[in-house]
């Protein structure tokens, strides 16, 4: 008895999954056409019935990274729940998607992203620009609510992608040699407590960068 085949839609999935996959293993200089189709369990013939080529994988592979992350903090942030918890959920479910997915980061950090497709890279920047403001106006909510500190919103949302992205690149570059999900769960505590109304301020002065 044959199976059925499968849908476009399912077959475009399990290609981008299989280029990410190959990606966490060998950098997007090793991914190739035939590594996909090996990763994928299928002919190389297969691979360009649904793609044109590597770029247009690398597209769709963008497109997905972006709905992963920038959908599910937009999901959270139209959901019920405190500011801080909305943070918190989106922090926690972006450092496990990397955690699930080594090739996200080596993705994201690659020349191909910042030197040599500038319409993907901008495609890129565009949702990650999308992200930031979703983080934002839940920042600005919390303050205005008095849940959070009198804080930049913008600013503020910036910080937390950077504490994401930090922990990513340092966990790729070490092959993992380190828990993300529980070094992403200290840094978010810290973090949440900076940031809540009622916490204690340290400030500095400008010349001598000492606490006041």
């Amino acid at each position: 008895m044959m199976l059925p085949k499968k849908n476009t839609t399912i077959r475009r999935k399990e290609i981008v999954q299989a280029a990410l996959q190959v990606i966490g293993e060998k950098g997007v200089h090793g991914l190739t056409i035939t590594e996909i189709a090996g990763r994928a369990g299928m002919s190389d013939a297969n691979i360009y019935r649904h793609f044109k080529g590597k770029q247009e994988i690398l597209k769709a592979l963008g497109d997905f990274i972006s709905e992963a992350m920038m959908g599910t903090a937009a999901g959270i942030a139209a959901g019920k729940g405190s500011s801080l918890e909305k943070l918190s959920a989106i922090f926690r479910s972006h450092a496990a998607l990397i955690a699930a997915n080594p090739g996200l980061p080596r993705f994201m950090f690659s020349e191909e992203i910042h030197l040599e497709d500038l319409s993907l890279a901008k495609t890129i920047a565009d949702k990650i620009a999308g992200y930031i403001e979703t983080l934002s106006m839940i920042i600005a909510a919390g303050v205005k609510n008095g849940e959070l500190q009198s804080l930049a919103p913008r600013e503020t949302a910036i910080t937390l992608l950077g504490m994401i992205q930090f922990i990513a690149l340092r966990w790729s570059i070490t092959r993992g040699a380190f828990s993300l999900d529980a070094e992403a769960e200290r840094l978010l505590n810290n973090f949440l407590l900076l940031i809540q109304a009622g916490s204690p301020q340290v400030l500095l002065e400008p010349d001598t960068m000492e606490p006041v």
